[in-house]
């Protein structure tokens, strides 16, 4: 049977710089909060500095039940990412690229470019499926949102991963008005709230439904 792809591009201009973005794409926690909506359970069998596999339970838009997927998240180089989606006993391939484009401003663009392989005779879905891939890229991108800003903004005041603010955790430091941080990623991102066991695997569930921004949805500093 003779195959083709199914083609989308999606993308958008961010106020964040690249390795911010890049953290929010590696920060597997908030998968199950953030974006409850779309993902129930995401389970992380192996992970280093530039490769993710897990497994997850998606439900895109427009289609009325979850699908688990096996996926592999690749940095190929510090301006692309690339991830292959298996499901269906590796009947259904899907593969997905990430280019940021980062400018002089350390403002970034994001470009996904998605294809999905189905048999010949299935061309004729291009239409809705660019519809769903656009639906779902901007469904998460604007869901994010409210994640990243505050990231951005505790990380200007001089917030540390498990430290805080070492001026509000010590009122005997002085803050520091004119700290200028350059934002720096490093994978993989440190995890806490996963369900824990024996082996290295790491499995969060969604155990909220009501708030996607809960944690996130607070006062402005």
């Amino acid at each position: 049977m003779t195959k083709t792809f199914l083609k989308s591009v999606s993308s958008a201009n961010s106020k964040f710089p690249k390795e911010l973005l890049i953290w929010n794409y590696w920060d597997h926690e908030h998968i199950v909060g953030t974006h409850f909506e779309h993902y129930k359970k995401v389970n992380i069998l192996y992970e280093d500095q530039k490769v993710c596999f897990s497994e997850r339970w998606a439900k895109l838009s427009f289609i009325p039940f979850y699908l688990k997927t096996t996926d592999l998240c690749v940095m190929t180089n510090e301006n692309q990412m690339d991830v292959f989606h298996y499901a269906f006993f590796n009947f259904i391939y899907c593969k997905q690229t990430f280019v940021f484009e980062e400018n002089s401003q350390k403002e970034c663009k994001v470009t996904r470019h998605t294809h999905l392989q189905v048999p010949s005779f299935l061309k004729f879905l291009q239409p809705f499926f660019d519809k769903i891939m656009q639906k779902w890229f901007v469904d998460v991108w604007e869901e994010d949102m409210p994640m990243r800003e505050r990231r951005f903004k505790v990380w200007k005041l001089g917030f540390e991963d498990f430290k805080g603010i070492n001026y509000i955790n010590n009122p005997e430091i002085i803050k520091n008005n004119s700290l200028n941080r350059e934002y720096k990623v490093k994978l993989p991102i440190p995890k806490i709230t996963h369900i824990k066991n024996k082996s290295s695997e790491k499995t969060f569930l969604r155990i909220i439904k009501k708030s996607k921004h809960i944690g996130y949805g607070l006062p402005d500093l």
